[in-house]
């Protein structure tokens, strides 16, 4: 009953509980097949739980040999940059740099300082942190007080052609061992274009998610959608030395190479279809890990170095190397992609990531405090933007978000919420410069496998309700509304609501129907609501890797053959003058007596 750890070599942490071995074995177990969190977080929980539920376990423990448990689950040197970014954040300057300009050759920057002292320029590229400057590396004197100063806009470093499109401005006053920071960075504001394409305006609301090559591609017509959405892995067609079939593509003085194949048949189809429409495509760009990387060599420049698990990793900005690859992608799929003749279809909007407030599986970087995990996001976010917005000055990107608003969307993710994140980047763009960031949200039903959306416990009428699904979209309209919310309190952001769809549990006649009258619901509040731009229905086919059935088709396969299901005929109706007399089938269903669904508050 009081065991030391039987492993060899001990458990520092384990042995300190003195449990019995059985009890360790199952602990060890268990942490072998629980998601990677900090030490003293999963092995709290594990005893914890063994406690109160298993009557074989004894406990004594000698305080003498016990271990204090950090309730911390992060890293001191992350809880210290944490906290020096919130202070960063939250400080007023009496320095200021007022206007960043990245023209065609040069990039101008203007500001002012007050103050005794010698004041510089400093350069802050994406690979390094404001915080952890010491001694600022890129500098120019300053000697008048308000200045306007027009420097190169490419540099040569460390054998790369760096573009300084990707850096942010701020003053320092030079001090012996540190350089102290006098006032907030600032972004480019304003970013020389090669060529002016004009925007694609949204017809309707209507539109699909994850578009793909496949015999059903008359859907984009029969739908009448507007807009979509295409998955974009960057690591599955780019390397790092050239492959057979390849596209070479030189950027920063580095030469990467591109699977013109795969581009072809999995993203070029599916976007000129597109095209031919109008339709406007957002691309959902993913980083994986080296692991699953076409170039594993590529995978590891791109990999975050605190990656520890999940189908995605945050993309790698600690070095020069890695931040031109990354930049690199973008610039390619810009040339590619965004061309006055549509020659390979169109991208207009770019969503950065997915679901990242559930970081852990999607956009992992380790578990990293929120201010710190937001800096990092706001960096990929600003590396896209700056460079595409070069090639298509009418491009945005989007943050993606579950649809957790004030409470966790999923248990095991516990770190963050959508609304903290999307509060930071408001922080952030007030504080750094604005640029135009919206929401891909995906409004899913609380219970994802509840097609019933009109019941949805927790989506309250209210800015801090718990979650935003497809019942209390009004909350998010409002939120998209509100002057401090738009892009310089003036424009609203996009919202687009990029992965929502509601599950038939069973291909049964009762959920089927089910499914119809969420989204006929769905699509009445979504239509009425001027805050929301579209609904990029997902998914088009039932997809056994959603582990809900959310398909306006059912499975594209031998048995299913992608056989159209009555919720594709409702999403036919929505926006034509055969939407109410159709829709009235499902008012007894749903139990309301009309339409009349928004809700003001």
């Amino acid at each position: 009953g009081t065991q030391k750890c039987p492993f060899k070599g001990g458990c520092p942490k384990l042995s300190a509980y003195n449990l019995n071995p059985f009890t360790v074995l199952l602990m060890e177990l268990l942490k072998s097949h629980f998601f990677k969190m900090r030490k003293a977080y999963i092995e709290s929980f594990i005893i914890l739980l063994f406690l109160s539920c298993c009557p074989f376990i004894v406990s004594s423990c000698h305080e003498e040999e016990k271990e204090e448990i950090s309730d911390s689950p992060f890293d001191e040197e992350d809880i210290q940059h944490e906290q020096d970014l919130n202070a960063y954040l939250g400080k007023t300057y009496s320095c200021k740099i007022s206007q960043v300009s990245a023209m065609e050759s040069s990039v101008r920057i203007i500001g002012e300082y007050t103050g005794e002292g010698k004041f510089f320029l400093g350069e802050i590229p994406p690979y390094l942190d404001i915080i952890d400057v010491q001694k600022a590396p890129y500098k120019v004197k300053l000697t008048d007080s308000s200045f306007e100063i027009e420097l190169e806009r490419y540099v040569e470093r460390d054998g790369t052609l760096y573009d300084r499109l990707l850096s942010k401005w701020a003053i320092y006053k030079e001090g012996v061992e540190r350089d102290q920071l006098v006032s907030h960075a600032h972004q480019v504001d304003e970013i020389h274009a090669f060529q002016n394409l004009p925007a694609i305006k949204l017809t309707s609301k209507k539109g699909l998610g994850g578009i793909i090559p496949n015999k059903y591609i008359s859907d984009f017509s029969a739908l009448d959608i507007s807009s979509a959405t295409i998955n974009v892995c960057i690591t599955q067609f780019m390397h790092l030395t050239p492959r057979a079939g390849d596209i070479a593509h030189t950027y920063g003085g580095r030469t990467y190479y591109m699977d013109e194949g795969y581009l072809k048949s999995l993203l070029d189809v599916p976007l000129l279809e597109a095209a031919k429409r109008n339709i406007a495509v957002a691309a959902i760009i993913l980083v994986e890990p080296a692991a699953k990387c076409a170039d594993p060599d590529l995978g590891a420049l791109l990999q975050h170095p605190d990656y520890e698990r999940g189908v995605y990793t945050m993309p790698n900005m600690t070095t020069l190397e890695s931040v031109n690859c990354y930049a690199a992608a973008f610039d390619f799929l810009a040339k590619r992609y965004c061309t006055p003749d549509n020659r390979y279809g169109r991208i207009a909007h770019w969503i950065m990531h997915n679901e990242v407030d559930g970081c852990i599986d999607w956009t992992n970087m380790g578990i990293k405090p929120l201010t710190v995990f937001t800096d990092t996001y706001i960096k990929s976010m600003r590396i896209c933007y700056n460079i595409v917005r070069q090639y298509d000055k009418q491009a945005e990107v989007l943050g993606s978000f579950t649809h957790s608003w004030t409470q966790i969307a999923n248990v095991g993710w516990w770190l963050y919420t959508s609304k903290e994140i999307i509060d930071l980047l408001n922080v952030y763009s007030r504080v750094e410069g604005d640029f135009q960031w919206g929401l891909a949200y995906h409004s899913y039903s609380q219970d994802l496998t509840n097609p019933c959306v009109w019941i949805d416990p927790n989506a309250t009428f209210s800015m801090d309700t718990k979650f935003i699904t497809f019942k209390n979209l009004e909350v998010l309209s409002k939120w998209a509304l509100t002057k401090e919310n738009k892009y310089k309190g003036t424009v609203k952001r996009s919202v687009w609501l990029s992965e929502a769809g509601v599950n038939s549990p069973t291909y049964s006649d009762e959920d089927f129907q089910k499914q119809a009258a969420s989204l006929a619901f769905a699509w009445k509040k979504i239509n009425a609501l001027e805050g929301i731009d579209g609904l990029q229905w997902h998914n088009w086919f039932d997809h056994p890797g959603d582990g809900a059935c959310f398909g306006l088709r059912k499975y594209l396969d031998e048995s299913y053959k992608g056989e159209a299901k009555p919720v594709w005929e409702v999403y036919q109706k929505a926006g034509t003058n055969e939407e109410d007399e159709y829709f009235e089938q499902f008012l007894p269903l749903i139990g309301i007596p009309d339409w009349n669904i928004i809700e003001n508050f």
